[in-house]
């Protein structure tokens, strides 16, 4: 213990010695510049560390005991307590621009040059007075770039991607160039390369992914999104002024290559993106908007009810084009495409009415392409029947874009509101209960489909709670901690696998009759289809673990098959009908059967009313349901 503190004596000795050091070099190298001792001394007389565009330039939120910056970077402070300090901050910065050393790209003007062109204007630097740092790193990619205007893109949700199961948002700066694919794309995301789902779940959620901004050409964004992932994109123009997308992409140069830890509800791909509207227009306060968590439609959302919006447009994804070709078609032009494209057929060889043939090689290309997107033909292969293809459409003439023209569905930001609070009244068996649901986000089987992707389910946290005033009182239903459901109809060309996983709380009958709370995990898998007359329907093979004590083994395991189908009656009306067969042959084994039908009639953009009907059999211990649920989404 005695060597301890000796050790520790001299380590503390020898930090004061090496922060007296500093200081004396600080107050030699400010001598030397008494034009820094007037800086320094009008930006304290001014409180320019306590200005908001400074907190918003270094991300800084308050705390309790002051300010901290969500930027995790080392390298992006000047000063060691620059992450919680502004004003040291500020005063490392400024003194940063008096370094005579490194004027080049990596000198502090250079990397922070939306810091240097703020406390210029503020404090009315002469650059004259201070060293000339050349930046020519900066100067080139900001005459690349050419910033004109704005444009805040949402790629729809992938479901089928971990990471853009809420969707996404990114900017894109658009210049001159009449082709805005020629334009760049700022983005923010994790530097993740886990294939585990589960794996990368957990780091997402508790922060073990660094995040960084990316600057790309925008084609390339629409290569990812558009016909890799075939998700729909919307492009929403902004009002901001040449002059602050100038200031928008200064701030980005400096985030290049900055992390800051990413958290899948919080700090994600849409929130810390807000900054860069901040930086663009400092009387905005979107980051202020969102504490617990921030999703892209509700970002989205926030940037709208600013009035940052001019225009919207639409830009449909490959998948969604090879569908409406598809509707168009009958049975044996699809047979004749699909011959085509297996090349059982000659393109030229089609028989038929030219306009019939004109969608027939369209939708082969469409089809060819899209294989080789995902990687289903080599580079040969889908050159050779590409170009077969076109030969033989260009001999029939015209583009037939007319013929597909599609009408641009209900925008995102216009669907119902991602929390839910929902009030209820039914009966289970013989006993009334009240029940009230909130939702924190954002989007159920059973809720109206109006700006969201049919045949999914997005559900964090989800709490039901019911009261029983003639029995038991008030108890907790359920809590769902996530829930995700992707059913995609399957053709003759586009075959996706459905699936679902959900975990959480739930109440469930015991072996003794009673219901308890027990911890589920609620995988499964399988195919869905689609016609006008039944609408969606699917099969799954689902597996189901329960844990609890009421159990005689403290868990029950069991697999099944479910069946469900999802159909609009009206715009106002739809319905969900679903039934599963539950077999549990480890831990407690017996059987479980359910069946169920709800439905929703939508009310108003953000009211709707759910009407449901249960049956379900468990421990040979029977249950009927039916309620009603009023739900107010915000």
């Amino acid at each position: 213990m005695k060597l301890f503190f000796k050790g520790y004596g001299r380590l503390k000795a020898s930090i004061s010695l090496f922060i007296f050091l500093i200081g004396i070099t600080t107050v030699a190298r400010s001598a030397e510049n008494p034009y820094l001792d007037v800086l320094l001394k009008a930006s304290e007389e001014r409180h320019l560390d306590r200005e908001r565009y400074w907190e918003v330039l270094l991300h800084y939120k308050k705390t309790a005991t002051g300010h901290e910056s969500l930027i995790d970077d080392p390298r992006f402070f000047l000063s060691p307590g620059g992450k919680r300090d502004p004003r040291k901050e500020l005063e490392a910065t400024l003194k940063a621009f008096f370094q005579d050393e490194n004027l080049d790209d990596s000198h502090p003007r250079c990397r922070f040059v939306a810091r240097y062109e703020w406390l210029k204007n503020e404090l009315g630097i002469d650059e004259s007075k201070l060293p000339a740092a050349s930046c020519t790193e900066f100067h080139q990619a900001y005459d690349k770039i050419k910033p004109k205007s704005a444009v805040l893109v949402f790629p729809s949700a992938y479901i089928n991607g971990p990471a853009s199961t809420f969707g996404h948002t990114l900017i894109r700066i658009d210049s001159d160039y009449q082709s805005k694919l020629l334009s760049y794309a700022a983005t923010y995301g994790a530097n993740a390369d886990d294939t585990n789902g589960m794996l990368y779940a957990f780091k997402g959620i508790f922060g073990y992914y660094n995040g960084y901004f990316t600057i790309l050409p925008y084609y390339e964004k629409i290569k990812e999104y558009n016909d890799l992932e075939q998700r729909d994109i919307w492009e929403y123009r902004l009002n901001l002024t040449e002059e602050e997308v100038s200031k928008m992409l200064l701030h980005l140069w400096e985030l290049k290559d900055i992390y800051s830890y990413y958290y899948f509800f919080d700090e994600n791909c849409s929130y810390t993106l807000l900054f860069l509207f901040e930086a663009a227009r400092p009387s905005l306060h979107l980051t202020d908007e969102f504490s617990l968590w921030a999703i892209p439609i509700d970002t989205l959302r926030a940037v709208k009810d600013e009035g940052l919006v001019e225009t919207v447009e639409y830009r449909p994804s490959k998948g969604t084009r090879m569908r409406h070709i598809i509707s168009l078609l009958d049975e044996d032009e699809k047979d004749s495409t699909l011959g085509i494209v297996e090349e059982r057929v000659r393109p030229e060889d089609v028989k038929g009415e030219r306009t019939e043939n004109t969608k027939i090689l369209d939708l082969a290309a469409e089809v060819i392409q899209y294989r080789y997107n995902k990687k289903e033909i080599t580079k040969d292969e889908y050159q050779r029947k590409f170009l077969d293809v076109l030969k033989a459409r260009s001999q029939l003439g015209g583009s037939g874009d007319g013929d597909y023209k599609i009408q641009a569905p209900l925008q995102p930001d216009e669907g119902h509101g991602s929390s839910k609070l929902s009030f209820g009244l039914g009966l289970t068996n013989s006993d009334f209960f009240q029940e009230l649901r909130y939702r924190a986000a954002q989007h159920e089987l059973s809720d109206p489909d109006g700006g969201y992707i049919e045949g999914s389910e997005v559900v964090f946290f989800g709490v039901t709670a019911r009261n029983f005033p003639g029995n038991g009182g008030i108890r907790l239903e359920n809590l769902d901690l996530i829930s995700l459901v992707s059913i995609s109809s399957r053709d003759k060309f586009y075959k996706p696998i459905s699936w679902k996983v959900k975990t959480g709380f739930q109440q469930k009958t015991m072996p003794d009759g009673d219901d308890e709370l027990v911890y589920q995990l609620n995988p499964g898998g399988g195919f869905a289809f689609k016609n006008d007359l039944v609408g969606l329907y699917y099969f799954m093979l689902e597996t189901d673990l329960n844990i609890s004590g009421g159990y005689r083994d403290s868990f029950s395991f069991g697999v099944g098959p479910s069946i469900g189908v999802i159909k609009g009656i009206k715009e106002f009306w739809k319905m969900n009908l679903y039934a599963n067969a539950l077999y549990y042959e480890l831990g407690d084994e017996h059987k479980a059967y359910k069946a169920s039908l709800e439905q929703v009639f939508r009310l108003s953009r953000n009211n709707s009313l759910n009407l449901d009907f249960s049956w379900k059999r468990e421990f040979e211990t029977e249950d009927r349901e039916v309620k009603l649920n009023w739900n107010l989404y915000f």
